[in-house]
């Protein structure tokens, strides 16, 4: 009986055992989408290649990155397109007006001794860990030639606990914030008269 009773304790607990992740709000909010046209503004007719990227560092020392590439491309190619500057986006390399060479770097900061606390105390002791997401972006005109860098950041912290299983529905989305980082990104180059 005792044993049924520690099982069903050790089950209850990893089942409520649960991380919320939530944004710094550092990057401020893209007021009007698609980015308004200025007054002098040539109809759309540019095309665009965007070629997307990943880096992930864990404490400055670099990893393997485990990233959707396709999925974040796909938003990436989405945030140009909704942004009515041009005429056709893609990822497929052939002859265009400008080239977006996108990186992602995921820069994760951690306690690693905290994290393996919070899981040897099923998660009765929290720890909490930072992802800084920077979303660099070289752009380049149909020669090759550089036409402006755009960089723009956000940092995500993630809460692990027991408990917080019921936080789960209010986590934030990854692709929310990598849309919101490739709209900025977008947005200032407009701005900046880049594309």
């Amino acid at each position: 009986m005792r044993h049924c009773l520690m099982a069903l304790l050790l089950a209850l607990s990893t089942a409520l055992t649960g991380c919320i992740s939530y944004s710094q709000h550092q990057l401020p909010v893209v007021e009007a989408w698609p980015p308004l046209p200025a007054a002098d503004a040539a109809p759309a007719h540019k095309t665009a290649y965007v070629r997307f990227n990943t880096l992930y560092e864990f404490n400055g020392q670099p990893r393997a990155s485990n990233a959707n590439l396709m999925r974040f491309e796909k938003t990436l190619v989405q945030s140009y397109e909704q942004s009515e500057r041009f005429t056709r986006v893609t990822s497929e390399k052939v002859d265009f007006d400008v080239y977006a060479y996108v990186t992602l770097r995921n820069n994760e900061q951690g306690n690693v001794l905290a994290a393996t606390l919070t899981g040897a105390t099923l998660f009765i002791i929290p720890s909490t860990f930072d992802n800084t997401l920077t979303l660099e972006t070289l752009y380049k005109d149909r020669e090759g030639k550089l036409i402006g860098k755009v960089s723009k950041s956000e940092t995500i912290t993630t809460w692990m606990q027991l408990l917080l299983i019921f936080a789960v529905p209010f986590n934030d989305s990854g692709d929310a914030i990598i849309e919101h980082l490739s709209r900025s990104s977008v947005e200032e180059a407009i701005r900046r008269k880049l594309i």
